[in-house]
């Protein structure tokens, strides 16, 4: 099992960037015109992002305002090249305003595990600047 750690030092108060990531189904800090479709509500609920013919299923887990920890799954439509992707988004106070480490664990799904952590790690670096910019934008 790959394993991937993506910190970043954010230079915006914890709870701007909790309340970015806390609300499951707004992907309003993605691109402009990404949409998701949203199922249930709280942990079992499922955001359904569109990306031209291709979606992404993403299964909230569990999330706790109190540790501002969020964690959830992709069962269908990984946009990397792994299975049984499961991922923890943590927003921590830092004194220059907060931290934000998004970790996963995968299977890798024909390519290396150094090949698929690549592919995680350059992601996670794009998303965290769209995070942090929506953040700034509050």
């Amino acid at each position: 099992m790959g394993e991937v750690r993506v910190r970043r030092g954010l230079g915006v108060p914890a709870a701007k960037v909790w309340s970015v990531i806390a609300d499951f189904g707004d992907v309003s800090w993605m691109p402009a015109g990404t949409r998701a479709e949203v199922e249930g509500d709280g942990p079992g609920m499922a955001r359904v992002i569109g990306a031209g013919e291709r979606t992404i299923r993403e299964v909230l887990e569990s999330r706790d305002s109190d540790t501002r920890t969020l964690v959830y799954t992709i069962p269908e439509g990984v946009p990397f090249p792994v299975t049984d992707y499961r991922a923890t988004m943590i927003v921590a106070d830092a004194d220059d305003g907060c931290e934000l480490e998004w970790r996963c664990s995968f299977e890798p799904a024909g390519v290396s595990e150094a090949e698929a952590a690549a592919a995680i790690e350059g992601m996670y670096g794009v998303m965290i600047g769209w995070v942090a910019d929506r953040a700034a934008q509050l």
